[in-house]
């Protein structure tokens, strides 16, 4: 069974004089035992070092007290999330690599680095004798492997904070200076994720962080995480919005669309599943009649493990695979439009929706209204326009809850008929179903359509 622990530490270069200079620090005590530990690690990452390259490491290691695999992946801040494994085989456990398949594409991953650690221990105590950090000096000997090998070897001091916070390291920072900027000790020896990223700016910055943010949710999605499918799906929407409003190109638009409905349907269930769940708990119990909680989970248990397990078909697909890659350089499209122009044509969009409405109806077209706000938003968001931004997001929002509304209020029918068909009573989901219309004209009332 995996564990997870979040570890936040820091490098620092050991002093030229030698040792630990951490004793009489004004409330933290040094203590004087010491462990020596001989830690054994070899890292795993793709052929093209895929892992490595998005700062992430999967190594088998053992000695110490933590022997395992372990998958680390950067959080920010000097900190990692760090899930561990049971030592196990030699090849890496597919519960670790499952979760990266959105990074590694179908890749197979193997040992691409051997690294050895002399390693001295010393616990930090703060004034009431409790362990605040750990303190670790470090002597590495790292190579690469494959068919050529390069060997090397350095030392280091890590101190990883355990019960202090970030007030630990001011104080050690007045014994051994500022933290060096060191890269984790296998990127070290691969020699990668040194170089800093070309700076973007604008539209490009903005294109650049939302196709990072969908390999970042792609991760959660896969470890089941909360609210993963709906970030992955917003990341992809602004995405596709910029890439419409600049005019680019049309297939990529077109691979975005497909990737948001894949992920639309399990989203959707979730979002209807428990939106549902909730009125009917708030409901007084003499309103709640015949087997309507069963029914939810019934019927919905089925359509969320169906939706899921084509989600995860369509995430481990060629296809996907092909529209990550072409993410990657996205934001280097030119563009072909100049921000103000982009924008004036996101928002005549709106208007244009607003005008439709009587056409479509009611609740066809403002949903339609809600589709064209939302992609203004976005380019107004990619443009710096702040306050059309805002704007759009206070009439997205409302819409959202209309639409919300309209969609619970045909899931309701169906499930009342399907009850009624079973000889069961339907007259709680025709409560549920007059809420959903008050909810509704709620939203119309406000907007004054």
């Amino acid at each position: 069974m995996a564990t997870h622990v979040n570890e936040r530490e820091r490098k620092y270069r050991l002093p030229a004089t030698g040792g630990v200079p951490l004793d009489d620090m004004p409330g933290m005590t040094l203590d004087p035992s010491s462990e020596e530990q001989g830690l054994d690690a070899v890292y795993h990452d793709t052929a093209d070092l895929r892992l490595a390259h998005k700062g992430i490491t999967l190594r088998r290691r053992t000695g110490g007290d933590d022997a395992g695999w372990h998958l680390k992946l950067p959080l920010g801040d000097d900190t990692r999330e760090e899930i561990r494994l049971p030592l196990g085989g030699k090849s890496a456990p597919r519960e670790l690599t499952d979760m990266l398949t959105g990074i590694t594409r179908g890749q197979a991953v193997a040992p691409v680095a051997h690294i050895r650690t002399k390693r001295r221990l010393w616990r930090l105590l703060d004034d009431q004798g409790a362990v605040a950090a750990e303190v670790v000096a470090d002597h590495v000997s790292g190579q690469t492997l494959g068919e050529s090998s390069t060997v090397m070897s350095w030392e280091e001091i890590e101190v990883e904070l355990a019960g202090g916070g970030a007030e630990v390291f001011d104080t050690v920072e007045t014994r051994l200076g500022k933290p060096s900027d060191a890269p984790p000790k296998a990127l070290h020896v691969l020699g990668v994720g040194v170089e800093p990223r070309t700076p973007e700016r604008g539209v490009r910055a903005y294109m650049r962080k939302q196709a990072d943010r969908m390999v970042e949710h792609d991760i959660l999605i896969r470890r089941r995480r909360p609210d993963s499918i709906h970030q992955m799906r917003v990341a992809g929407r602004r995405l596709r919005s910029v890439l419409q409003a600049f005019d680019g190109p049309r297939d990529l638009r077109n691979e975005l669309k497909w990737l948001s409905g894949v992920l639309g349907d399990m989203r959707d269930l979730e979002v209807l599943h428990d939106h549902l769940v909730e009125q009917v708990r708030a409901l007084p119990d003499e309103l709640v009649l015949g087997e309507v909680r069963r029914r939810l989970t019934e019927s919905f248990a089925v359509r969320r493990s169906a939706a899921r397990a084509d989600m995860l078909e369509a995430l481990n697909s060629e296809r996907y695979f092909a529209l990550l890659d072409r993410l990657e350089t996205g934001h280097r499209l030119p563009l072909k439009r100049k921000n103000a122009k982009a924008l004036r044509k996101a928002r005549r969009r709106v208007d244009r929706a607003v005008g439709n409405i009587g056409t479509l109806g009611t609740d066809r077209g403002l949903h339609e209204v809600r589709k064209a706000a939302k992609r203004t938003r976005y380019t107004a968001e990619a443009t710096g326009a702040k306050k059309q931004a805002r704007r759009m997001k206070t009439l997205q929002k409302s819409l959202g809850v209309h639409q919300d509304a309209v969609v619970a209020r045909a899931e309701l029918r169906t499930l009342g008929v399907q009850a009624h068909l079973a000889g069961e009573n339907a007259f709680t989901y025709g409560v549920l179903y007059d809420k959903e219309n008050q909810r509704a004209e709620k939203v119309r009332r406000s907007l004054r359509l």
